[in-house]
């Protein structure tokens, strides 16, 4: 099933907790950078609503002795189901190397246990190795004006590269990441089962 990204989110803090939209704002300002997303408030409250329309989460009024009520979310049977449904699809990685898609999958299905991160892990990592491996670093003259002259050509050429080189790197240290994650997932998995 394909939730979007903010309901990934909200469902996953609320399978942990009731919450209010500002507690999850808080959250993503804290946190939202590292799984490669942020939202406003507004969007937060405005999917909150549907979610309650939905019947994935519903609302608790929280009263509070000093300052205004404050409205709670806890997440529903059917939430829960719809989040469940989510972790259990099929992972498939962008061809980005560092899309959000693969953060917020490895933070909230990655949590549920040390097999399921262990998985989404392996997944990202054989797609990563493979992308790399066939990755064309060719010189692409598309971007260099038909008139350039000689030393502009060479110049182009350098910056082909070393923005090659860029990508290739990030790739390379998400690759050696992952590698590193497989072997600590493994040894958690093994650890466990004595």
């Amino acid at each position: 099933m394909t939730l979007a990204r903010l309901d990934v989110v909200l469902l996953g803090l609320l399978s942990t907790g009731d919450r209010t939209g500002y507690d999850v704002w808080k959250w993503l300002e804290a946190h939202g950078p590292w799984v490669g997303y942020s939202a406003r408030t507004s969007q937060i409250y405005r999917q909150l609503g549907k979610f309650v329309e939905w019947d994935w989460a519903q609302p608790i009024l929280d009263q509070r002795d000093s300052g205004p009520d404050a409205k709670l979310y806890r997440i529903t049977a059917e939430g829960r189901r719809r989040l469940d449904e989510w972790i259990d699809s099929p992972y498939v990685p962008s061809r980005r190397p560092l899309d959000p898609d693969f953060q917020v999958r490895l933070r909230f299905a990655g949590s549920t246990s040390p097999e399921k991160a262990l998985e989404l892990v392996r997944i990202e990592l054989e797609y990563r190795k493979r992308a790399e491996e066939t990755f064309d670093r060719s010189f692409d003259p598309v971007l260099v004006p038909a008139d350039a002259s000689a030393e502009d050509l060479v110049w182009q050429k350098e910056w082909h590269l070393i923005q090659q080189d860029r990508g290739h790197y990030m790739v390379s240290n998400l690759i050696a990441w992952l590698e590193a994650t497989e072997r600590r997932l493994q040894a958690q998995i093994q650890s466990q089962s004595k």
